[in-house]
């Protein structure tokens, strides 16, 4: 199909797909910190009047708080454990809950930072959505508003980490759909794939 046969609909969701595939090449895992920690982990730390990324090399960037034009956040899931079987049906098939067992697959919860200034972009993903993630949202939104479309700093400020995983187990699915989010981040590999149908066998 060329591209002028497409509907307009078809075309403008084609060159945003091309854009968000563009935006999570680029995108940075880190630790969102109030402060620096020992780990030796990419981070992402609000300073009193910037952030920084402290990042592998030791070099550090600095995002003053004055060049920031809009900061945006979202959720984001990746499969975890992957390894009982194939996932068929749209993962329901295999999915279950986290506290199933080391065998169950489940969904990891992220968040994911925009920010946008008046020299560059950049774009984050939270290595975790426990209490330090949590932390940091919620002081960063005290400095400068975010834009948050699906109200993760309220799930932040009235719920626990594991009450806010069991929300986003429950609605992450409808929240994928209404905001063209992730669903999941991260797929079967052809090893993961492999060692599935193993698994079938055996069956």
């Amino acid at each position: 199909m060329t591209i002028h046969n497409l509907k307009l609909f078809d075309v403008i969701n084609l060159f945003f797909k091309k854009e968000v595939f563009a935006m999570e090449e680029k995108r940075i895992k880190a630790q969102f910190s109030v402060t620096s920690i020992s780990d030796d982990v990419q981070q992402l730390i609000l300073n009193e009047d910037a952030l920084v990324i402290k990042n592998e090399s030791n070099v550090d960037i600095t995002i003053p708080f004055s060049s920031i034009n809009n900061i945006k956040i979202l959720p984001v899931n990746r499969i975890y454990n992957p390894s009982v079987g194939l996932l068929k049906d749209g993962f329901k098939g295999f999915m279950s809950h986290r506290n199933s067992g080391k065998f169950s697959i489940y969904f990891n919860y992220f968040v994911d930072l925009n920010i946008y200034t008046n020299t560059g972009n950049y774009f984050f993903e939270s290595l975790d959505i426990e209490e330090n993630t949590s932390k940091f949202i919620l002081k960063l939104n005290d400095i400068i508003k975010i834009e948050d479309d699906v109200n993760l700093i309220a799930l932040f400020q009235t719920k626990s980490t594991n009450e806010i995983k069991d929300y986003m187990d429950k609605h992450y699915k409808d929240l994928a759909k209404t905001y063209n989010l992730e669903n999941p981040r991260t797929t079967l590999d052809d090893s993961m794939v492999r060692l599935a149908k193993k698994k079938i066998k055996k069956h």
